[in-house]
């Protein structure tokens, strides 16, 4: 009799502790699930991506091209001076090289002074998804908008730290640009932006170089990356230049009300007839 109440004691004690997983792996899923809900709704929430101000007129009227590797350019090919950055996303010292000495570059790039080509290099700095970063503007190149957006990734750098380079911030980018979001969609997801990556990082293996931004003009690295040394540099490869520098946007000289009127044309058509005639009368005879 005793043995068996032992035996049904120990089966109850079986059951409970089964009763006690089973609660345990429900709770347990439970929670699982709602971390993932959590993570799928962060995942997919908005982020602000705003565009800096004066990149959406800054790189008006300036030409823009790549190289054979897909490395963008800005400035006209008859620029005596070519200029090129290696320089990653996620590297604080590329924003602040960006702050403080871009628009002063982008103005003499206008000026015809300088070519200027940027290498998507990244993993220099320890802004998460830097990679990532240099993927989506090449893509956002694709349709005529890597310089805003490059200028764009910068400023999210500084503003955002650690969250700067998420996918959706990516995507929010492209809308503000007004980019075709299913052709960005679609270039992200082929090989062309790894690709252009990928000769970055090779690119950047073959130069003297330690870290990043690094700067070269025609060809010759800038020893220290700064607005300062940068202009040092442009100006002496200007002076060694006998190309003269064209602006790549000329005034036209503009016609007053008068100079439009009925009355000056015909003072101008009056003041033709008078030359001809007097060029006609001091001509010898033949």
């Amino acid at each position: 009799m005793g043995r068996t109440r032992t035996m049904e004691r120990r089966k109850e004690r079986e059951q409970q502790k089964k009763r006690q997983r089973q609660i345990t792996f429900l709770v347990g899923g439970v929670l699982v699930a709602v971390v993932a809900i959590v993570l799928l709704v962060l995942i997919n929430q908005p982020a602000e991506a705003p565009i800096p101000e004066a990149s959406l007129t800054r790189y008006e009227s300036i030409p823009q091209s790549k190289t054979e590797e897909g490395f963008p350019v800005l400035g006209s090919d008859a620029a005596p001076v070519k200029v090129v950055e290696y320089a990653s996303f996620d590297c604080p010292h590329c924003a602040d090289f960006h702050d403080l000495a871009w628009p002063g570059v982008v103005d003499r790039i206008r000026n015809g002074e300088v070519q200027f080509t940027y290498v998507p290099y990244w993993g220099t700095g320890g802004i998460a998804n830097g990679k990532g970063a240099a993927l989506a503007a090449v893509c956002a190149g694709e349709q005529g908008a890597f310089w805003p957006f490059h200028d764009a990734l910068f400023e999210w750098q500084v503003t955002y730290v650690n969250t700067a380079f998420s996918q959706n911030r990516f995507a929010g980018g492209v809308s503000n640009l007004n980019l075709d979001k299913a052709q960005w969609d679609s270039c992200m997801g082929s090989t062309l932006p790894e690709s252009v990556v990928t000769a970055a990082e090779n690119a950047f293996r073959l130069q003297n170089a330690t870290g990043t931004p690094a700067l070269f003009v025609n060809g010759s690295i800038v020893p220290e990356a700064s607005a300062s040394a940068l202009n040092q540099a442009i100006d002496a490869a200007l002076a060694q230049s006998s190309v003269i520098p064209t602006p790549l946007t000329e005034v036209t000289p503009e016609v007053t009300a008068a100079e439009s009127t009925p009355e000056a044309t015909s003072e101008a058509v009056e003041q033709a007839e008078a030359t001809a005639e007097a060029t006609a009368e001091s001509t010898p005879s033949q």
